[in-house]
């Protein structure tokens, strides 16, 4: 049983983020569709890891998976937003933002639900914290989970400079109804 061998747990920065960041890199090294030189770096830590509320799954203390989520006060402020079209922008006007990115899944320990577990515990804070929309910028492996987790695709958007040849979309899911309920 998963839990008996794995423990999901959140984490604060600074706490095991270099670890966070060498498994974003060992982990994603070698896929298809890098960019090398990017990937050649031992950590990928970001200004917004600062602020983020991060979760790390552990077997035998040693980090197999990891993931983050943000609160943001405005859309400009949620990574890769800037490569959304304006004709989605209005809609996230006034509301509470999160946004769920850098899953991470050790190559080793994919297959196993992890991911699922990182997800729910995100969604979870999430609503917990009021949040009107949660925002995942995917790859087209992760379509199909968010979109059983309820998120609704919303457009493709451009390559990005880390990844350059796999392409990325928008999603949303709702949390709040538009009345309230």
């Amino acid at each position: 049983m998963l839990d008996d061998i794995y423990c999901i747990s959140q984490v604060s920065f600074p706490e095991r983020i270099q670890e966070i960041g060498a498994l974003r890199i060992r982990a994603w090294r070698n896929e298809p569709g890098i960019n090398a030189d990017f990937f050649a770096k031992r950590t990928w830590v970001e200004a917004i890891d600062h602020t983020a509320c991060h979760w790390i799954i552990t077997k035998n203390n040693r980090i197999v998976a990891a993931a983050r989520m943000s609160l943001h006060d405005s859309l400009q402020n949620v990574p890769y937003a800037s490569l959304l079209p304006d004709v989605y922008r209005p809609k996230y006007g006034h509301k509470t933002v999160a946004s769920i990115n850098r899953l991470v899944v050790d190559p080793r320990f994919r297959g196993l639900g992890l991911a699922r577990l990182l997800d729910q515990a995100r969604l979870d804070m999430a609503q917990d914290k009021g949040v009107d929309y949660v925002l995942a910028q995917p790859q087209q492996t992760r379509l199909k989970a968010l979109t059983k987790l309820g998120f609704s695709y919303i457009c493709e958007l451009p390559h990005i400079p880390e990844m350059p040849e796999r392409q990325l979309f928008f999603m949303e899911l709702e949390l709040k109804s538009p009345f309230g309920q």
